[in-house]
């Protein structure tokens, strides 16, 4: 930035003809030409002031093919509205400057899919994927049922289930728990495995970052083992070094294990990735819910009652602790997945969702565009076929909730569907079926697993 003492230097250099021209002749120019000299002094000198003050932001990066992973040329970069652009040269590279963030980059190439991306003070350096686009033939629609029992029975229901590999695990009892099992079906909704009445009261289920499932009661925890069609739960551990270990472990890759860590009193979430190899951590993001966080420094009873895990005991104090917790400051969801090449945070409070490749490097990020959509109260659920890689959200409206697809190239939402039955529970998508949990009225064991065709 050109400071007082540079701008000193330029008046000097440039206007010292026309001072020497003013003290020369002086004595034969009338006050009119006097004023008018120092006015366009006064103008030169504010014109290169603004330019000093002028801030300039500079990104740089690389273009690359999604699938082949070579660097992509001749690639056209630029923000709508301005001025600003450039074009990838052979190696994939491009760079530019801009005068105001946030902004929005459009990255576009013929024969593929272009990219909105968002451009903060995140990161200054750029890697951005860009995928082949794909004519779709028309498609040809199968009719299903709408809406069918994947799991229905007369005598048991459904505490939790998990899809992992074409094979969906219930968690199933009768009796308010006191006999449970643990079964597993394929998609097709044939049996495929079960397991011996369990001598335990099972909570729910849990998947870890490695792909292993695991029934977890209120003390312990135990891995499912599947030989042929039996179940067995082996390598039962204390519950709390089961969460020590795994509870917190989002997802991996080759390389790495990603963490999750509760913070700021559940209105913030940090994200760390943890070398295999060299045990190293590694922190990657920090989404937080600034609002939230700014009231509970400003309240320091509303601090002091979120950090009571357990409700007191009057009345009064109960519905005070019970409105801190579940209505003014509930916690924030935040999720981290792998899809892909890529790890992605999708950061809900700021409406983001940021990229970062299979080691933890930032590469870019995108605004999720949920202020669009005027179905509804947005959820903050984030949901992702395993199978397909497509992303989804929920927007719920007097008890009926609607699915929408999240473009991971603008962040645009596009309405898929809505879901059959009012106030679903643990809504999944899996190989473009919805699955859910649905308390059928009447019974007290009554909840029942229900899916539908996207």
């Amino acid at each position: 930035m050109i400071d007082a003492k540079i701008t000193e230097i330029i008046i000097c250099f440039y206007l010292r003809p026309f001072l020497a021209i003013f003290v020369c002749r002086q004595t034969y120019m009338n006050n009119f030409f006097r004023i008018l000299l120092v006015l366009l002094i006064l103008v030169f000198t504010a014109g290169i002031n603004l330019m000093a003050q002028k801030n300039y932001i500079f990104f740089y990066g690389k273009i690359i093919d999604q699938v082949s992973k070579k660097p992509l040329a001749n690639v056209n970069l630029s923000i709508p509205g301005s001025k600003t652009g450039t074009v990838t040269g052979k190696a994939g590279e491009f760079s530019f400057f801009t005068d105001s963030i946030p902004a929005n980059l459009t990255v576009s190439h013929v024969g593929y899919v272009p990219k909105h991306i968002l451009l903060d003070a995140t990161s200054f350096s750029l890697t951005i994927y860009l995928s082949p686009a794909v004519s779709d033939l028309a498609e040809v629609e199968i009719k299903a049922n709408v809406n069918e029992a994947f799991f229905k029975d007369d005598h048991y229901a459904v505490l939790d289930y998990e899809i992992d590999s074409n094979i969906v695990y219930l968690l199933i009892y009768r009796q308010y728990l006191s006999k449970a099992e643990l079964i597993c079906k394929s998609i097709y909704g044939d049996t495929v495995a079960t397991s011996q009445p369990l001598n335990f009261k099972p909570d729910r289920l849990f998947k870890d970052c490695l792909g292993v499932l695991h029934v977890l009661s209120h003390d312990s925890g135990f891995q499912v083992f599947r030989r042929k069609d039996q179940l067995q739960l082996i390598y039962g551990v204390n519950l709390r070094k089961f969460d020590d270990v795994l509870k917190n472990c989002v997802a991996s890759s080759d390389a790495v294990l990603y963490f999750q860590k509760v913070t700021d009193l559940g209105q913030g979430v940090e994200y760390f990735g943890i070398n295999k190899n060299t045990l190293m951590k590694n922190p990657i993001s920090l989404v937080r819910d600034e609002r939230k966080a700014k009231m509970l420094r400003r309240n320091e009873g509303d601090a002091y009652l979120l950090g009571q895990h357990l409700p007191p005991d009057s009345r009064s104090d109960f519905v005070t602790w019970n409105y801190v917790h579940k209505i003014l400051y509930r916690p924030v969801k935040s999720a981290l997945y792998r899809i892909g090449d890529y790890i992605c945070i999708f950061n809900t409070p700021d409406r983001q969702i940021e990229f970062y490749d299979l080691t933890g490097n930032f590469s870019y990020k995108l605004a999720l565009k949920t202020g669009d959509v005027r179905n509804g109260r947005w959820t903050n659920d984030i949901v992702v076929d395993e199978m397909s890689g497509k992303v989804f959200t929920t927007f719920v409206s007097n008890g009926q909730y609607g699915l929408y697809e999240i473009d991971l190239n603008s962040g645009i939402l596009n309405k898929r569907q809505a879901l059959f039955h009012y106030f679903p529970e643990k809504i999944r998508v899996y190989n473009d079926f919805i699955y859910y949990l649905y308390n059928v009225p009447g019974d007290p064991d009554n909840k029942m697993l229900y899916r539908q065709k996207l």
